[in-house]
Parts: C-alpha cells; sequence; structure tokens
C-alpha cells in the first residue's frame, strides 16, 4: 500500500517538473513558439492574451494557475490579509496577499500582465473596463469555475498550457483509481462522513463539492446518513445539522473538520458523541479547518484523497 504512495508522489514530482519548465531547453522552445492570441470569455469580453505572462493575478484561482506551473505575484486573502489558502503554502511561499475584493490600487501596485478573475463579482473594487485598463483580463464564468476540471482545462487554454491541464487531469484520475480500489478493500460499503465545526455549529458539505464530490463522486465511498438524505437540488454547499442529528448519525468513519476547538471539546462531552459507531469503533480522524478539505482543484483534491488514504488505509 505504501508503495501505492510512493508511485504517487513520484508521479506528481513529475508532474511538477514539467509544469515548471524544469527541462530548459524545453521550455525555452515552447516559449519562442507562443504568440499572442486573442479570445473571448463566455461573458463576451474579448482578450488579447500575452505571449508567456509572467505576472499573472488569479485570486481565488491560484490552484489550478500553480497546477499549470506558474506563481502567481499576488494570493487571495479574506480577514485584511489574515486568512489566506494554507493548503497551498508550499506552492506560495513568499507572495504578498491582495484583498479578495481585488481594491484596484493594489492590482495597479502589482503591475500584472494578466488576470484571472474567479467570476465577475470577484471585480468588487472597480469596472472590468478598470481592470482590463490595468492589464487584459479574462473572467472564469460561474459554470465553468464551479467545475474544477473545466476551470483548468480553460485556463491551460488561455495560457497556452494545455498538456499541462490534460496531464494534470489524467494524473489525477490514474490516483483516483488507485486510492478507491484500495479504500474498497479496505472499508467496502461502510458509511462515511466529513462534519465542520465552525462558529459554534455543526456542518455537513453536499455530496457534489469540493471535498463532498471527492468522497463521494471521485472516490465512491458510502455516505451516512446525514449526507445520503439531503435533497438533490440542497443548492447550500454547507448544510447546518442539529446536535439531534449528529445523535443519529450513523458513520462508520467520521473525518472531523476542527475550525472551533472549544465546540468539539464540548460535542465530545455530549453523551451522543460517543453512541456513533465511527466513535465506537475508533474510526475518527480529525482534521485541521484551514486544510485543503474546505477547497477545490487539482491541489485540493489531491491532499483531501491523501488524507483520506492515511487516514483510512495507513491509520494517520
Amino acid at each position: 500500500m505504501k508503495r501505492m504512495m510512493m508511485l504517487s508522489t513520484v508521479g506528481l514530482a513529475m508532474l511538477a517538473a514539467c509544469s515548471n519548465g524544469t527541462d530548459e531547453s524545453a521550455n525555452h522552445e515552447v516559449e519562442e513558439e507562443q504568440e499572442p492570441i486573442s479570445v473571448t470569455d463566455k461573458l463576451g469580453n474579448e482578450v488579447t492574451v500575452p505571449a508567456n505572462p509572467q505576472r499573472i493575478i488569479a485570486s481565488y484561482l491560484e490552484d489550478p494557475l500553480v497546477t499549470l506551473g506558474v506563481t502567481p505575484i499576488r494570493q487571495w486573502s479574506v480577514a485584511s490579509r489574515s486568512s489566506t489558502q494554507d493548503y497551498l503554502e508550499d506552492h506560495l511561499e513568499g507572495v504578498e496577499p491582495i484583498d479578495s475584493t481585488l481594491p484596484l490600487e493594489a492590482i495597479m501596485e502589482a503591475e500584472p500582465d494578466f488576470i484571472f478573475a474567479s467570476g465577475e463579482d470577484s471585480l468588487a473594487g472597480g469596472s472590468y473596463e478598470q481592470y482590463n485598463k490595468i492589464a487584459p483580463t479574462y473572467v472564469i464564468d460561474g459554470e465553468t469555475k464551479d467545475d474544477w476540471r473545466a476551470t483548468l482545462s480553460l485556463m491551460g487554454d488561455v495560457l497556452q498550457k494545455e498538456d499541462e491541464a490534460n496531464r494534470a487531469i489524467d494524473e489525477y484520475d490514474a490516483h483516483v483509481e488507485d486510492v478507491k480500489a484500495q479504500l474498497q478493500d479496505e472499508i467496502g460499503d461502510s458509511k462515511v462522513a466529513a462534519l465542520w465545526v465552525i462558529g459554534g455549529k455543526y456542518y455537513v458539505v453536499a455530496p457534489d463539492v469540493a471535498s463532498g464530490a471527492v468522497l463521494f463522486e471521485d472516490l465512491e465511498l458510502t455516505p451516512a446518513n446525514l449526507i445520503d438524505e439531503l435533497p438533490e437540488d440542497v443548492g447550500a454547499h454547507w448544510n447546518p445539522v442539529s446536535l439531534e442529528a449528529i445523535a443519529e448519525l450513523d458513520a462508520e468513519y467520521l473525518f472531523l473538520i476542527d475550525s472551533d476547538p472549544e465546540t468539539i471539546e464540548k460535542l465530545e462531552s455530549e453523551s451522543v458523541w460517543s453512541t456513533i459507531p465511527a466513535v465506537e469503533q475508533g474510526n475518527l480522524y480529525n482534521r485541521d479547518g484551514s486544510s485543503s478539505w474546505l477547497y477545490n482543484g487539482y491541489q485540493a483534491n489531491m491532499q483531501t484523497i491523501d488524507s483520506v488514504y492515511n487516514a483510512i488505509i495507513e491509520g494517520e
């Protein structure tokens, strides 16, 4: 089993090497071949993409960008720059944060040569025309940005990095199949849930969003009742659950995403807690609230898959 993880790591390293242009001569050749291209986003904006843009801002699109081997010049942040996507810290070390509203002054100071916007609502600091005067700006529509594969493929097309995008998707699919087979052998149809604890409340994520999609669509794990009983058209990504519902939780494997230690401590002191099958059987796994489980994308999903593997297969 550990051999599988080693192979996956080697595969990822090879992908990163290819994506980051480790072979300088090959990378130089690609750069020479590139020319500026004109594209039109789904909102109808005609955008001229410079050849080999070097100073890209892609707020909340850093996951696909680094997967393509490109380091942005700024990274998304909220709460007065105190909160960033921690799961990408290895890729974004030293990259200055920028507020999620993308203030025009901060954009001008960064001097980008290309901007990706994660939906028109991400351009809260000004109008599209104002951003586009600073640097060519491509807006990724809502339908596309909700699908990490479509987003990665689209950004690969725009940046003329289609091969890198396709290679990442192939690597992801192979990793999913490998881990899925081992999980099936290990736990079969045992029921699984992930429970978020935030601000004194409890939530489950929809089964087709972020880590929910990883668990129940990609890895095809069997959802516990709290997830299985959600309406198909639930709409909300985050779904609150009551303490009474948790008392009826039938999960045999439970991931507890800890963003609120005080509430976690309170929950674990409740009499109903010890009646949950996963708790009784010792299949409870705590994960940090700032980890990849909150996010969606190649990098996030791969980390979540490995987190599940390490918990259930390796017992970590």
